[in-house]
């Protein structure tokens, strides 16, 4: 297996990615409350999770694939009245994603998927995409992955049909990939 993680590789290596048309994933997400049982970063740690998970797989079948770090921060005001939460205004959450978009574009990148973590980043980012493509002459693509795998997802719910806020999902998720930041003791049964 080929390292997938942007911040660990050097420079050449990802000059060398850019020239094998590799698929760079940014995954999106936000750092705010998530019930009485959740860390504020449970949306980020599943995206970024999922963008990790999901560029192993791409790599395996021999599809060149990189994964930038996590933005940690996205659209999330209706959230700050809960407490720990950080948000950014859309005109900069735009200008954010536009500049790692531009980034990746100018060192040869053409293949570009955003990977959505968090509900409230959704629409913001189906517009930008729609900007961004034909401004910077590259496909850029984007979903969120609980739409991208719902299916897969209702499936294995046992008292809701979809992925929601600090839910069923997200719980049983962020148990298998952080259980000691789940406060088992605090989830609503």
């Amino acid at each position: 297996m080929s390292e997938i993680e942007w911040r660990k590789l050097r420079a050449d290596q990802l000059r060398e990615l850019a020239r094998q048309d590799a698929i760079v994933i940014v995954p999106v997400g936000s750092l705010e409350q998530h019930g009485p049982h959740l860390p504020v970063e449970t949306d980020s740690m599943l995206g970024e999770q999922v963008a990790l998970r999901t560029a192993r797989l791409i790599d395996a079948r021999g599809q060149r694939v990189a994964v930038l770090p996590m933005l940690w921060t996205g659209i999330s005001e209706h959230h700050m009245s809960f407490g720990g939460t950080v948000t950014l205004d859309l005109p900069t959450f735009s200008a954010v994603i536009e500049g790692i978009c531009r980034s990746l574009q100018r060192h040869g990148f053409r293949r570009i998927v955003l990977l959505n973590g968090h509900g409230g980043n959704d629409n913001a980012l189906r517009s930008l995409t729609d900007e961004l493509t034909p401004k910077l002459g590259i496909p850029i693509v984007q979903f969120t992955y609980w739409d991208a795998s719902a299916e897969a997802i209702g499936a294995i719910l046992e008292k809701q049909p979809q992925l929601q806020h600090a839910c069923e999902a997200e719980t049983a998720m962020m148990m298998a990939v952080r259980p000691e930041l789940v406060a088992g003791d605090r989830i609503a049964l």
